[in-house]
C-alpha cells in the first residue's frame, strides 16, 4: 500500500474523525517508517515514538493509540503482540481502579 492509500485509510478511520492534521501527519509518518522495520524492531520503535511524541507535547488518546497499534501489529512478532495486549489490559485495569 502506498503512502496516499495509507493516508486515506488512516484519515477515513472513524476512530480518528476528530484528530488534528498535525497528529494525523505524525501518525502517517510513524506508520510509513514502521513498514521499513524488521519484525523485532517494531516494539522498540513504538516505545520510541511514544516518547518522542510526548517530548513534543503530543499525546494520543485511546482510539488513536489503538489505530497505531493495529497498524504496527501487522509487523510485530506474536510475542510482541502478546506484550502489547498485556500492557493494554493492565492499563485498562489501572484506569478502572482509579475511577472507583
Amino acid at each position: 500500500m502506498d503512502s496516499n492509500n495509507k493516508y486515506e485509510e488512516i484519515k477515513n478511520n472513524p476512530a480518528l474523525k476528530d484528530i488534528s492534521k498535525e497528529k494525523l501527519d505524525l501518525l502517517l509518518s510513524y506508520v510509513t517508517e514502521a513498514e521499513k522495520l524488521k519484525q523485532n524492531e517494531v516494539m522498540p520503535y513504538f516505545l520510541s515514538i511514544t516518547k518522542k511524541a510526548q517530548a513534543q507535547g503530543i499525546s494520543f488518546n485511546d482510539s488513536e493509540t489503538e489505530v497505531i497499534l493495529s497498524i504496527l501489529k501487522k509487523k510485530m512478532s506474536p510475542a510482541d503482540i502478546k506484550k502489547i495486549d498485556m500492557i493494554k489490559n493492565l492499563t485498562q485495569m489501572i484506569t478502572k481502579a482509579q475511577r472507583k
